[in-house]
């Protein structure tokens, strides 16, 4: 971890900012979150944006799946076969993980801050009840 002043010298930042906090960002267009940033904001909270795209993750696995999500047995090719394999709902959490990385991805666009931080996919976890965008403000 950097000491506070090597990191804001390295972002050529000043000794004392002011840092704002962008509130309600969730549902802003990129033009608008570029603007908070010009406006001195530094953090948003990004917490909605991720939950929705959860949501979103799973589902249109359900959707795409729906026939074969009604039960155990029983699905468009027979009453009695069974639903397994690809139709697991194993399979809506992995929808819900790579909808939530692509929204994190446009997240850290919007928020200027791609290869600022580095979170390795399979690291991603949805433990954290409250996420948040530290980004490069420059």
């Amino acid at each position: 971890m950097h000491h506070k002043s090597s990191w804001r010298k390295e972002r050529n930042l000043p000794a004392k900012p002011i840092n704002f906090v962008f509130h309600g960002g969730s549902g802003s267009s990129r033009e608008e979150i570029r603007e908070a940033i010009s406006y001195g904001a530094i953090k948003m909270n990004i917490d909605t944006d991720t939950q929705w795209a959860a949501w979103n993750g799973i589902l249109s696995f359900y959707k795409a799946n729906e026939a074969y999500l009604q039960g155990q047995l029983g699905n468009p090719e027979g009453p009695d076969v069974p639903n397994k394999n690809t139709t697991t709902h194993v399979f809506g959490y992995v929808k819900m993980e790579e909808s939530m990385s692509k929204r994190l991805e446009q997240s850290f666009e919007d928020l200027n801050c791609v290869d600022v931080f580095i979170i390795h996919k399979n690291r991603l976890k949805m433990k954290p009840h409250f996420v948040s965008a530290v980004f490069n403000s420059t």
